[in-house]
């Protein structure tokens, strides 16, 4: 189970998420990294994820926030953070997570609770939180919008119908900054790349408040074989 099991890890203090994401690669996980919310979405473009280790003090979006996001999409996640006291533990089991660790966090612990949640997820059955999973989201280049699997409709700006144009060329493949910034007809990869994720950030938060639904992470696209319509 763990072998195939994907971890996020969403975590501003780099030496935490670093040890964090090896220690979970040596117990058997894939797992990847994010520094904060925003970056979270835009990497989850590009990558799978079964389950998601947030921090509460998150620079921008919070923590609280971006639990409650993923668990409206049925995404299980656990909490790791300072903040021991009761208000703070309240808060965020309400928000959504699963199980709530404080730091300095016990590693073997935080395993074990990820491979317990794991396990009931699996024994909950195939599909669960994932009932969309088998229709396609399909992009359509000529009008201009991406259709969820739900068949609501988003309408997109032309940075975010290119955008999606590149990244959708290779479903489930790391794209580079670089190709990225070239898609949209930037020159300066530091400064439009900033651009990019900002343009993701407001193109996933758009598509959860027109469809009702997230945009799949790079596994997803696959399995839902995304196509564009002409």
């Amino acid at each position: 189970m763990s072998v195939e099991a994907t971890i996020a890890v969403v975590e501003d203090d780099e030496d935490i998420r670093s040890n964090v994401c090896s220690y979970l690669a040596r117990s058997g996980f894939q797992s990847w990294g994010a520094e904060s919310a925003e970056d979270f979405y835009v990497q989850l473009l590009r990558e799978r994820v079964d389950l998601v280790v947030v921090d509460i003090g998150l620079p921008g979006e919070d923590g609280l926030s971006l639990l409650t996001r993923l668990a409206s999409q049925g995404v299980s996640t656990v909490l790791m953070t300072a903040r021991a006291d009761l208000d703070s533990r309240i808060a965020g089991l309400e928000a959504g997570a699963l199980q709530y660790f404080v730091k300095p966090v016990d590693m073997q612990e935080l395993v074990a609770g990820i491979r317990s949640q794991l396990r009931n997820k699996r024994l909950q059955g195939p599909g669960s939180g994932d009932a969309t999973a088998a229709v396609p989201w399909q992009l359509d280049a000529a009008a201009g919008t991406l259709r969820a699997p739900n068949q609501q409709v988003v309408s997109l700006t032309t940075r975010e119908l290119e955008l999606l144009s590149c990244l959708l060329e290779s479903p489930g493949v790391l794209v580079s900054k670089q190709v990225l910034v070239q898609a949209v007809g930037g020159r300066n990869l530091d400064d439009d790349f900033h651009r990019i994720e900002s343009a993701l950030t407001r193109l996933r938060r758009k598509t959860m408040d027109d469809t009702g639904l997230a945009l799949p992470a790079g596994g997803l696209w696959k399995r839902a074989r995304v196509r564009s319509m002409n």
